[in-house]
């Protein structure tokens, strides 16, 4: 992951050092593209590209689930700003909660790449219809915050994504996370880019620049177990199981394990 943090000399040893700068060198630094700073316009085009392409899910909220204080200050990974976000979207008898902000241009630096080059969600029917405050302190938004977390540690998941295709990650139990879906470690298993056609699976912010839309669908105890055991031939089949149900990429609370 590329640093966030310019480092910067003294304008007195710059200017000595310049001095004996080859011609070479001082023209690539001349050419190269300007520093990010947050008042560029992409950050906002950047935003107004996700959010038109949720817009085909369902009704978007007008306002994001944010921070007072970036979570960053507080020991938390850096994503590419200081603005950690996630989104609300209503489709029909459903929710979705989405990172907002991973796939942001990295501020302080020239770096033509959005961010990590995905955002990532969750989608619950249980959640439908829930206010602000309700969804905040659901068991959904510590999961998909969690993960969205992963990734900015990770410094993304294109690797595992082109690899794998759907991969398998545990994550820590929420508080209020309803016990019979804790593995006996106390963690929640998952299943990360499950696809559906109904939902996204690539946003264009801009032309060229293109980022991934990565779903988070948790898994039963058992369910975890077998694909643990099993690796990416058991990973597909309970993705395929899954959707068979008709649960596809959601994460109702009281679906029955696919393996029962």
């Amino acid at each position: 992951m590329p640093s966030r943090r310019s480092l910067m000399a003294g304008a007195v040893s710059g200017w000595f050092a310049s001095l004996f700068r080859p011609a070479k060198a001082l023209a690539n630094q001349r050419n190269a593209p300007p520093v990010i700073g947050i008042d560029d316009p992409r950050y906002d085009s950047f935003f107004a590209a996700r959010a038109a392409v949720w817009s085909t899910c369902g009704k978007v909220d007008d306002d994001v689930i944010a921070y007072l204080i970036s979570p960053e200050f507080n020991g938390a990974p850096a994503w590419p700003t200081t603005r950690q976000a996630f989104r609300v979207v209503r489709p029909e008898g459903s929710l979705i909660i989405a990172s907002d902000g991973l796939s942001d241009l990295f501020v302080d630096t020239n770096l033509t790449q959005a961010g990590f080059e995905c955002e990532v969600y969750i989608e619950s029917p249980d959640l439908a219809g829930s206010g602000f405050a309700d969804i905040r302190s659901s068991w959904q938004f510590d999961l998909i915050e969690s993960l969205a977390r992963n990734v900015a540690d990770f410094g993304g998941i294109q690797g595992p994504i082109s690899k794998y295709g759907i991969f398998s990650m545990e994550l820590p139990a929420p508080a209020t996370m309803p016990a019979h879906w804790l593995t006996q470690r106390g963690t929640v298993g998952a299943l990360v880019n499950m696809t559906v056609p109904d939902r996204p699976a690539r946003c264009q912010l801009d032309e060229g620049v293109e980022i991934r839309i990565v779903a988070l669908t948790i898994l039963l105890p058992d369910e975890t177990e077998y694909v643990v055991a099993g690796g990416a031939e058991t990973r597909a089949e309970i993705a395929q199981r899954l959707i068979s149900s008709g649960t596809g990429l959601t994460s109702p609370v009281d679906r029955p394990s696919v393996l029962a």
